[in-house]
């Protein structure tokens, strides 16, 4: 079952990088690293959130096809969500997602119901205008649910990015206006008519230059410290193109043509070819899930069967990240990837009127200004 692809650093030089064929990680909590080394192994790791002072979440499909959880010194609200004075987790875990920031806060949703606290105050806007009602149990958004926000994530210094299932968001990038590759970013966000090219925009509080834009087509584009290089190209070449649900969860692979079946020409002997094996190393695992022929997964659920499903954006795309101008190149830093025609960046048309402090919201006539510094 393919999974979203997820990216998360964590103190320490702590990170987890997850797509649908491998899993790469360092410095986690032992209980968590242990996950990865049990026998028999786990099939995949469904959620993965990393915080202060040994904060984490995980999630995990076992071997027997049920979902679990481990987590330890989250926030009390957060808790409080997930439990709601029962002594077990009350949320889908399936479909749960987490994004822990600096000052513990969090955003947190499942396939019904969404919680937050402490976010920086442009952010918490922006989820009040698309919010229609909450309460325990239930989040409803609006435009029939389209407005909900399907990616979250939290950097340093009130930094943070959201999307939403439209294609709508907002962001503020505090660091732009010192780091090149996040002010890069930021022209990039300020010129998308919408954000359904954009699967997601990864910031990590304890590196607050670091980041991973993540297109709809698959690409990756990256500013990384240098300790992640050795995982992070290998998984990045082969990230899959992804598609947006209408299902308040994140872009997830799109499914793959279903295998032909050919007639092999008659031979006197049968022969056999040995199959190239991944790569196993300490911290870098195949993902027990990848493959499924008759559709794309997600957490569980069927989303899309092979062949279904909107043609992917086109794959050409601004080049965004540190120390490298706009244009055509050969090799980028930090483990991006190169292309050429960096004017072609439309997405699409787009439609909002949000008055919060950057980013877009598909409601009304009009655009936002953008995100603010």
């Amino acid at each position: 079952m393919p999974i979203f692809v997820s990216f998360v650093m964590g103190p320490k030089d702590a990170y987890f990088f997850n797509s649908p064929t491998h899993w790469a990680w360092r410095n986690l909590p032992p209980d968590v690293e242990a996950l990865f080394t049990r026998q028999p192994p786990i099939k995949d790791v469904v959620e993965f959130a990393l915080g202060e002072n040994g904060t984490y979440f995980v999630s995990y499909r076992d071997h027997d096809g049920e979902v679990y959880c481990r987590h330890y010194n989250l926030p009390n609200p957060l808790t409080e969500y997930l439990y709601c004075g029962h002594p077990r987790i009350i949320r889908d875990l399936t479909t749960l997602s987490i994004s822990i920031g600096p000052w513990e806060s969090y955003y947190a949703h499942d396939k019904t119901s969404a919680s937050w606290s402490n976010l920086p105050s442009s952010l918490e806007k922006a989820l009040l205008h698309r919010l229609v009602s909450q309460d325990a149990w239930k989040t409803i958004w609006k435009e029939e649910g389209r407005e909900a926000p399907s990616f979250v994530s939290l950097g340093a210094d009130g930094s943070y990015f959201m999307r939403t299932i439209k294609g709508g968001g907002s962001w503020d990038l505090k660091g732009k206006e010192k780091e090149e590759g996040l002010r890069g970013t930021n022209d990039f966000l300020e010129k998308c008519p919408d954000f359904a090219g954009v699967a997601g925009l990864y910031l990590f509080p304890h590196q607050p230059a670091s980041y991973i834009l993540l297109l709809t087509s698959g690409k990756p584009f990256s500013n990384l410290p240098e300790h992640t290089w050795d995982d992070y190209n290998k998984m990045a070449p082969a990230l899959p193109p992804l598609i947006q649900t209408f299902s308040p969860i994140p872009c997830v692979p799109q499914a793959r043509p279903a295998p032909q079946m050919q007639i092999p020409s008659p031979q006197t002997h049968q022969q056999f070819q040995p199959q190239p094996r991944p790569p196993q190393a300490t911290g870098w695992a195949p993902n027990p899930s990848a493959g499924h022929p008759a559709g794309t997964y997600f957490r569980g659920h069927l989303v899309q069967r092979a062949g279904a499903g909107p043609v992917p954006p086109p794959s050409t795309w601004p080049y965004i990240t540190g120390h490298a101008p706009l244009g055509p190149f050969i090799r980028a830093p930090y483990g991006g990837s190169g292309f050429s025609n960096p004017n072609d960046a439309q997405l699409g048309t787009f439609s909002n009127s949000d008055s919060s402090g950057g980013g877009f919201n598909n409601s009304t006539s009009g655009r936002d200004a953008g995100g603010s510094g």
